[in-house]
């Protein structure tokens, strides 16, 4: 765990202040993100508010996160009404309202706003480890639901989150808004300390969730784990009860849980034969069947062929092709 000592705090607020990154109204605030979506330059904004004397309730149709850095802040999060001290935090997606105002002097709030174009496939893909985070992120950016959802999270002052929210902040306006890999980097290391401590920090969300955005991911976890993955593995990964997320699957796909594993496991044995020269049975282990007769059954009764008679078969069409070509 990093701690910052006073003087490094000192030094870096007196870093802020001498890039002019301080809002001291829901004007300021509002002619920013104006300024933010008019530059095709910019996909992050870091603003950063501190001894505002009203209400904030500016419209931000971007994913945020809000982060209290110092004092204490009354939060109005469709129509819920909470107090969050230092190490709160709010993650948001812009269909959400929010409004906040300082309780004390010397309050301090780190508003970090987000296009679209910031998440990248790259970048989201190296959040796929992190469930609840990567779930939010994936559903803010492709679903059409007009619906706001946020998770509302208590970290210490003292948590390493802290840190990285004030790196994260440094990084982008040190870089005038513009990103670049250290940002992605510092941006990367906060959403992981965050999914790290969500289960006991977390202490409000809404009850939405996309199902068919959730069976989709259910659905590359499956293929992703081909060779040992079972229904109560995956019940466990996604905090359900296994009858539960096998009767969810089948009522967005049609298809069961086993059925989906079975079509993955035969489809991926074929993409080997077709354009591996890995033995059969090296194949049938790599899916998940160890028993050697029960994947020579299931493959010839789905493809009507044994994968012996499946692989020759497409060697011929290349070595036909082949000689065409030539």
């Amino acid at each position: 765990m990093y701690q910052f000592s006073y003087e490094q705090h000192q030094k870096f607020y007196e870093f802020l202040e001498q890039l002019d990154c301080y809002i001291s109204s829901e004007a300021g605030m509002i002619a920013e993100l104006h300024e933010f979506k008019e530059n095709s330059q910019r996909n992050i904004a870091a603003l950063v508010c501190q001894n505002i004397q009203e209400k904030l309730s500016f419209p931000a149709p971007y994913l945020r996160i809000l982060y209290v850095l110092e004092g204490e802040v009354k939060i109005l999060i469709d129509g819920k009404e909470l107090v969050l001290g230092a190490g709160g935090m709010i993650l948001s997606n812009r269909f959400t309202t929010i409004a906040y105002e300082e309780l004390q002097a010397g309050t301090c709030i780190v508003g970090f706003y987000f296009k679209p174009e910031y998440f990248t496939e790259s970048l989201l893909n190296q959040l796929a480890e992190e469930p609840l985070l990567y779930r939010f992120l994936i559903e803010s950016l492709k679903s059409e639901d007009t619906i706001g959802r946020y998770y509302v999270f208590e970290f210490s002052a003292l948590d390493d989150v802290h840190f990285y929210s004030m790196l994260l902040l440094k990084q982008v306006v040190k870089m005038r808004y513009k990103d670049n890999k250290v940002t992605r980097a510092a941006f990367l290391l906060l959403m992981v300390e965050v999914s790290q401590l969500a289960e006991k920090s977390l202490r409000l969300n809404d009850s939405f969730i996309s199902s068919t955005i959730l069976v989709s991911e259910m659905l590359n976890v499956i293929e992703n784990n081909l060779k040992d993955i079972t229904l109560e593995k995956l019940a466990r990964q996604f905090n359900f009860h296994p009858n539960y997320l096998s009767s969810l699957i089948k009522k967005e796909t049609g298809k069961s849980f086993k059925e989906h594993l079975l079509t993955m496991r035969l489809e991926t044995a074929a993409y080997y034969l077709r354009n591996t020269k890995l033995p059969i049975q090296k194949i049938s282990e790599e899916i998940g069947y160890q028993d050697r007769a029960f994947f020579f059954r299931i493959f010839k009764k789905y493809y009507e062929k044994t994968p012996g008679q499946y692989r020759s078969k497409f060697q011929s069409v290349q070595v036909s092709d082949s000689k065409e070509n030539n």
